[in-house]
């Protein structure tokens, strides 16, 4: 059996898959902090939920039509990490990319999150 943890990504995923965007941001603390690398216009630190989903709806706008497939799902009481391929398609241009992102917990809902792409400069020049 997954840990709970590993379900609550589970579950996040699931609903981002079906477009359920508040299901979706309801496994997130209110309070989450998000980290992304790199260079890009979307690099920083977020914070709360209002920032998270921004950061969201302008990564979708920046990554064109995006779906992912996820290779899995790791937690324990305290972190997690999803290994994923991300698939972006935007302007008739193709790109796939390695993506790890790794989270803490707090009280069932992830409280604290960082997005690594596995080539962070590929990245950073599709989202510009």
């Amino acid at each position: 059996m997954a840990h709970p943890n590993a379900e609550v990504l589970r579950r996040a995923d699931e609903a981002m898959e079906r477009g359920d965007v508040e299901g979706f941001f309801s496994n997130y603390a209110d309070d989450v902090v998000v980290h992304v690398a790199g260079s890009s216009r979307l690099a920083g630190d977020y914070t709360g939920l209002d920032q998270l989903q921004d950061l969201f709806g302008r990564f979708m706008e920046a990554m064109g039509e995006y779906t992912f497939e996820n290779h899995a799902y790791l937690a324990d009481d305290e972190h997690g990490v999803i290994l994923q391929r991300g698939k972006s398609v935007r302007d008739g241009e193709t790109r796939e990319f390695n993506e790890v992102f790794v989270f803490h917990f707090r009280d069932g809902k992830v409280s604290e999150m960082w997005y690594v792409p596995v080539d962070q400069a590929a990245l950073d020049v599709v989202i510009g």
